[in-house]
């Protein structure tokens, strides 16, 4: 009896670890989701806890990087301020890296990725010099 009663606090507790470790400063996971249309990839990105107006979405080399800042105080009254890397996605060839574009609608970030011509495919007879 005492076993169960024992099983049962516990249990109870498990459930709300997760949220007093958010609410004590703790971090909730990202949700991402990348999906292939016929013209575009589009990645969504909900994050609890975040405020999506502060998100950025950049592209470093290869990678599209979704970051935002976690700021801190110092003990000399400055402001610390280390970005925190929430996903991050390969960039392929077939993207039209110039006219990638975000929104925020409904609580989620949604980027889109549209294909360049090299999407179909790339075909060419390359003449052999004699």
């Amino acid at each position: 009896m005492k076993y169960d009663k024992d099983r049962n606090w516990v249990r109870g507790i498990l459930k709300t670890s997760d949220i007093m470790n958010t609410l004590n400063g703790g971090m909730s996971q990202p949700e991402t989701k990348l999906v292939k249309h016929p013209d575009h990839y589009l990645i969504t990105l909900k994050v609890p806890g975040v405020d999506l107006n502060k998100v950025h979405v950049e592209i470093v080399d290869k990678h599209i990087i979704f970051h935002h800042n976690i700021h801190f105080n110092n003990l000399d009254d400055s402001d610390l301020s280390i970005p925190h890397v929430l996903a991050s996605y390969p960039l392929t060839i077939d993207i039209d890296f110039r006219n990638i574009s975000a929104i925020i609608e409904e609580g989620t970030l949604m980027v889109k990725l549209p294909f360049n011509e090299l999407s179909n495919g790339y075909r060419r007879v390359v003449d052999v010099l004699k």
